[in-house]
């Protein structure tokens, strides 16, 4: 009964920490689309492309709360996906 649970409760975070994952993905593409970036490009994607450009960008902050280069890693993402 033990293993059970243990697989249900494993498949419940699972699926819930994918869920909220995609839900915070497409907030941040809404956010950057709303303060006038690109279509399908996440906001922090859009902050790592104002640093390359030498522009004001937050990517140190960004960096700080979501993980070290998960800036650089949403642009190439999106540079690559956007080729599709």
């Amino acid at each position: 009964m033990q293993k059970i649970r243990t697989r249900l409760s494993m498949m419940l975070h699972t699926g819930l920490g994918n869920y909220l994952a995609k839900v915070m993905i497409a907030m941040s593409v809404l956010t950057n689309v709303i303060l006038g970036g690109r279509l399908n490009q996440t906001f922090s994607a859009r902050n790592w492309e104002w640093k390359r450009n030498k522009q004001i960008n937050i990517v140190r902050l960004l960096d700080a709360l979501l993980g070290h280069g998960h800036c650089s890693r949403s642009w190439a993402y999106w540079k690559v996906r956007r080729k599709w």
